[in-house]
Parts: C-alpha cells; structure tokens; sequence
C-alpha cells in the first residue's frame, strides 16, 4: 500500500468550521467520525498542527491579496459576525454526550479566542525568523476588488483560516519523495481542495488555492508530471487556470455544466485554452453509472497519456444524494469506487486526496470516513444496515435515525431520485473529441 498520511486533528477541524459554508460542523463531524472509526492510529503520519506562512502563499497568489487576508485585525470576533453559540453547538453536544456517558469533555476550545490562543503558540514556533506580521490596522478595502464579500465575505479569524487548512494541504507534500519506486504516499486533506480561488480573488467559498500551492512544491521538489482530478459538482476553474499553459500539469474536471450555474465555465472546448486542459460537462441527474463509464472510457485514458508522477484528486462531495444542491444523484458508494479506481490503477504514482464542495454536514462526514476506510480496508462497513457507532456528535445523526446508509437505502425517505438528463452517446463525443 505505501506510506499513509492524514492531515486531521480536533485544532484543525474547529480551525476549517470557521469556514461559515461548513455551518460550523462539516470539518467537526469529519474529524469525528473518523476518529469513531479509529482509522487515524491506521495511518504512518497524522498531521495534528497545520501551519504555513505568508511567503508559501505567494508561491502562487499576488501580495495585496494576500496582505488582505492576513490582515491581523481580522484575527477576532468581528462585530457583524453571529454569536459565538453558532459556532460552539457541537461543543454543547459533546458536553451532553459525555454527561449521558460520565466521560470527559473532548472538545478542546469552547471560544474562537481561545482557538486563536492556541495557533499563536503554535505560529510562534513554526513561522520563520524574518516573516512580519500583516499589517494589523482595519483596512478600508473596496470588497469587490478581491471579491472579499457574497459567498467570500470576510469572517472572524480569516487569518488563522487560510493559514491552517493552507498549510495541512502544504504539509503533505513533506512526506512525498520524488526518487522513491518502492513505495508511494497516499496523503489526504479533506478541508482542502478550495478550487475556485485566484490569484487575486477569492471564489466560491474559496480563499486560497491550496490545491495549486501543492502542486507548485511538489514541482519545486522535482515532480516533472502531475495529474489533477476534479470530481466536484462546480467546474475546478481556479485550478485549469492557473496551470493552463503549463505542459507539466494537467487537469481533467467532471462537473455540472448548465445556463447560469456556477461558475459558467468549463465547456468542452475549453480544452482550446491550455494542452494539457480536459473539461468533461454533464448534466443534471448524474448516476453512479454513468460516471462509471465517464471514469473508465475518459478519465483513465487521459491521465494513461500524462504518465504522471503525482496524482493529485479533489473529491468533492456536492454531487452525492443528500446534499443541498440535489443535482446528481451519486451515492458515497458509487463515488467512492470511481475514486478508488484510480488510487488503485497507478499503484506506482503517489496520491493526494483532497476535499471539495459538500454542504450537508453529515452526508460528508459519511463521505470522508467511508473514503477512508476503504484506503485501508478494502472490507470496511459492509453491512447495509450499519448503524453509526456511539460517540460525541452521534446527536448530530438523530434526524438520519443514526444510519450510516440513511441516503442510499432502498425504500429510504432521505432516498432522491432524478431524472438522469446524461446520455450515453455524449461519451462518445468526449472520446472523439480528446482523440481516447
């Protein structure tokens, strides 16, 4: 199997829940379930305190941006943000929980200041000797101009945000060796793959690019071919653009194509812009099925004529049934195999996985443990009527009566069905169109 890293601790997931698209407990319950599970005493490496500086930011985005977002007088409760009882409510059900059970409080920091306090001392021992502080005077920016406001806004403790879910994505990079055949990394960040940042802007709940910072170190570190594979439900644009000249990179995207979705971009001829670019646009409804086929007749073939070194995977959750946007109809089963897939095809080749869009807390958590344990045991929870195991946030299941399978179960209420709008002979457009 290779050497297994994880970037996951409870400082990290309470850092990424301040994220206000995670509603305060996609990262918690992540962390969480997986820990349940025991799989992170399965792994070599677990990177518990995340950290990077200011200068592996502007390995890829531009200086008044990143000025911007760690401007240190953001490092607080600002006054237009809620009140800190949104963002401690799993502290309160772990507190309920180990009442009920007479345990001990798991849950390390009851207040975001008392989070902050923690990432100074860790900051203070990991930043380099000559890094200066960001500017710490409130700055009157225009919010357009970064496109710091909408579904970017700017947040409490934004700083401390992009530098710890940055840096557990950049710190995996440490443990993948370019002149090593025997043995790969399988590394894994499930609060990263923030696709849609620019160099200059945020985007889509995104703020920095972790995704094209990995790449860039691991091309410093001497990887000459990288695939990126993208199979959020949003096209993965802040990633082709950056690398879409680039001979070295190449990224393939399978994504929601439609009028007026976001972010309207990715269509087939998209490929025009760059050499190594492969745009793959679907339709509503999509079904394990047909990304079956999607993943063997196209994605395979085109990562097979990159021969890459690193496989770097950003496995969004946004598609599965359960998830707000109801769009495609994927089941963590079916989405999970086609990952799988190609973990296990380029046994060779080094693997990062990486999160992505998802915006029901615990379908995700499901996602992301399920995804996990598979890495490790081909044989993991394969029992259908899998009931989640008793621990601190097993409330947060109660509405799923504690389910593992309460999305995809036959006869299930929580079970959608749509009308898959994708037709078979499109894959043979694609095929002709990439000469597979």
């Amino acid at each position: 199997m290779g050497k297994l890293v994880i970037a996951s601790s409870q400082f990290q997931s309470q850092v990424a829940d301040l994220l206000p698209c995670n509603k305060w407990r996609r990262s918690q319950l992540v962390h969480g379930l997986i820990d349940c599970y025991s799989l992170l005493e399965k792994f070599d490496h677990v990177i518990s305190k995340p950290y990077c500086d200011k200068r592996e930011l502007l390995k890829f985005h531009a200086e008044s941006y990143i000025d911007t977002l760690l401007n240190s007088s953001y490092n607080q409760l600002l006054p237009y943000d809620e009140a800190e009882s949104s963002w401690t409510q799993l502290i309160e059900m772990d507190k309920d929980w180990s009442h009920r059970h007479d345990t001990k409080v798991t849950t390390h920091w009851s207040t975001r200041a008392q989070l902050y306090e923690h990432f100074q001392g860790l900051r203070s021992r990991k930043r380099s000797a000559d890094e200066v502080d960001s500017n710490d005077t409130p700055q009157e920016i225009d919010s357009k101009v970064f496109n710091l406001e909408g579904d970017c806004p700017i947040f409490s403790y934004l700083p401390m945000y992009c530098q710890v879910v940055t840096g557990a994505t950049l710190m995996l990079a440490d443990y993948i060796e370019s002149n090593t055949q025997d043995e790969r990394t399988i590394a894994i960040n499930w609060d990263g793959g923030r696709h849609h940042a620019m160099k200059k802007r945020a985007s889509g709940f995104c703020y920095v690019n972790d995704i094209v910072l990995l790449i860039q170190k691991l091309r410093s570190k001497g990887f000459q071919r990288l695939s990126y594979i993208d199979f959020d439900l949003h096209h993965g644009d802040g990633v082709e653009r950056a690398f879409q000249f680039s001979s070295n990179v190449q990224t393939i995207s399978m994504h929601l194509f439609e009028c007026g979705f976001f972010p309207t971009s990715g269509s087939l001829e998209d490929n025009k812009k760059g050499k190594n670019i492969a745009n793959i646009p679907l339709a509503h409804g999509l079904n394990d099925e047909y990304l079956n086929e999607i993943v063997t007749q196209v994605v395979i073939p085109l990562t097979d004529r990159h021969s890459p070194q690193v496989i770097i995977i950003q496995c969004g959750g946004d598609g599965l049934m359960g998830d707000e946007y109801n769009e495609w109809q994927l089941t963590i089963k079916g989405l999970c195999e086609n990952i799988l897939k190609i973990v296990n095809r380029y046994k060779n080749c080094s693997i990062v996985l990486l999160g992505g869009g998802g915006y029901n807390p615990t379908v995700m958590s499901r996602f992301y443990t399920y995804l996990t344990g598979k890495l490790i045991d081909p044989n993991f929870l394969q029992d259908e009527d899998t009931i989640i195991p008793e621990h601190k946030f097993i409330d947060a299941y109660h509405d799923e009566h504690y389910k593992f399978w309460a999305y995809e179960m036959e006869g299930s209420l929580l079970r959608k069905t749509l009308k898959n709008e994708n037709e078979f002979k499109f894959i043979n457009e694609i095929k002709s169109h990439y000469g597979i």
